[in-house]
């Protein structure tokens, strides 16, 4: 695992982040405009996971940082006990 691969996986986590909130500014704009039972059903039905999965997608993202970080340690570890 290198530097640059952990930087990666950072800087994806970076932008699902900001697409989250841009998800979130979007859906409460539409929110303000059509907001009926339809707009909830259609919501519910066909949108709802969406905000749950970038989440998750972030937390996992975060995890694989914490990974290749504990990797590198490892490395930096074992080449300076040879």
């Amino acid at each position: 695992m290198s530097t640059r691969c952990r930087n990666d996986l950072i800087g994806c986590s970076s932008r699902l982040q900001s697409l989250l909130s841009k998800w979130r500014g979007t859906t409460a704009t539409i929110e303000e405009s059509w907001n009926d039972q339809t707009a909830r059903d259609f919501y519910s039905q066909s949108l709802g996971d969406v905000e749950p999965t970038i989440s998750r997608m972030i937390a996992s993202l975060q995890e694989a940082v914490e990974l290749a970080r504990s990797i590198e340690r490892q490395v930096a570890d074992h080449d300076t006990n040879d």
